[in-house]
């Protein structure tokens, strides 16, 4: 699984801009997929190709009532966008959510990319018109 993500995370990272350490990447995909507690990263495939990448983040919120998770990264090679695939697969995360236990999805878009709100809008994602702060530590 490791090469075939680290090629879609380098073609993600590079499209949006962000900086892209392939051997880091490499390091906490291993580290992440060897703690299931930390959630589930998925590679994509839409007839039988892998088109892209997901990553489910799982957490606890008090507000929202127990298990949440992030989707944290959601990448789709551009030859598969406007065609389903994106639609499909926050359908299938919502369905793997609920089975996990999960009460509430969240994500974010970078405020460059309006087709990315309105899907996601469309799938049933609420703007709660919330400010993302972060620290890095």
């Amino acid at each position: 699984m490791a090469e075939p993500a680290l090629d879609l995370m380098a073609a993600f990272y590079a499209g949006e801009g962000y900086p892209f350490d392939r051997e880091r990447s490499a390091a906490l995909i291993r580290q992440f997929v060897a703690e299931p507690c930390f959630g589930d990263f998925f590679l994509i495939q839409w007839n039988a190709e892998v088109v892209g990448y997901a990553i489910l983040a799982y957490g606890f919120s008090f507000e929202y009532g127990g298990k949440d998770a992030f989707i944290d990264e959601l990448f789709i090679v551009d030859s598969h966008r406007n065609r389903g695939v994106g639609s499909a697969v926050l359908d299938g995360l919502s369905e793997h959510a609920k089975h996990k236990g999960i009460q509430v999805l969240h994500l974010e878009t970078e405020a460059y990319n309006p087709k990315a709100k309105a899907l996601y809008l469309r799938k049933g994602f609420i703007d709660r018109s919330r400010s993302l702060l972060s620290r890095v530590l």
